[in-house]
């Protein structure tokens, strides 16, 4: 190979080389942004109980104006809350994709109480000859639809009422209607029911 085919060959090699390495610096991976306490924002959510564990924050990042994903741009690693109260609250901000660093923030939050309702308060029912011949005792069985402790307590004289229910009609009680209070107790996951009367029928 003469001289000047080996001065075209060498550059022409010197050529593709630089070529290659423009090349790659252009398809290189931008630098990662970090994330900043400025860019993330933490707020608590307002939370009921509802027997589940709840996710007890809110998160929001902003970098240069673009509000990021969460599963794309970062994640979040909070604890989930179960029962009602205050607590206070760490949640990490960890970037990923095109984003870096983690940001931990402290938030106070509070989950109410949940309501509770009473069931089986329907109207019962007696015969009155049946009274007129003995006392008759008769179960109310009300229930709560949360766990708050059941209380009775008597409204009419001619009645009893136990801690577990059962109301006792006096013998020769009159005809006419007559009534027991009942109600739940605020436990730490339900609020207390109001006094519901029951209704008891003699006829």
């Amino acid at each position: 190979m003469s001289r000047v085919k080996k001065i075209l060959a060498t550059l022409i090699v010197m050529t593709m080389v630089a070529s290659s390495i423009t090349v790659g610096a252009a398809t290189q991976s931008p630098a990662k942004k970090k994330l900043t306490d400025s860019m993330v924002t933490v707020t608590a959510k307002a939370l009921t109980y509802n027997k589940t564990a709840q996710v007890p924050t809110a998160v929001k990042v902003v970098v240069d104006g673009k509000t990021l994903k969460e599963g794309t741009d970062y994640l979040v690693v909070v604890a989930k809350i179960t029962n009602a109260g205050k607590y206070i609250v760490t949640t990490q901000v960890i970037g990923i994709g095109h984003y870096e660093g983690t940001v931990a923030k402290k938030v106070t939050v509070t989950m109410k109480k949940a309501k509770q309702k009473l069931k089986n308060t329907k109207k019962r029912k007696v015969k009155y000859k049946k009274v007129k011949k003995k006392k008759v005792k008769i179960k109310l069985k009300v229930k709560s639809t949360g766990t708050g402790k059941i209380k009775y307590k008597r409204v009419s004289k001619k009645l009893k009422v136990s801690k577990k229910g059962k109301v006792t009609i006096r013998k020769g009680t009159k005809k006419g209607t007559y009534k027991v209070k009942v109600k739940a107790y605020a436990n730490g996951n339900y609020k207390a029911t109001k006094w519901k009367k029951i209704k008891i029928r003699i006829k």
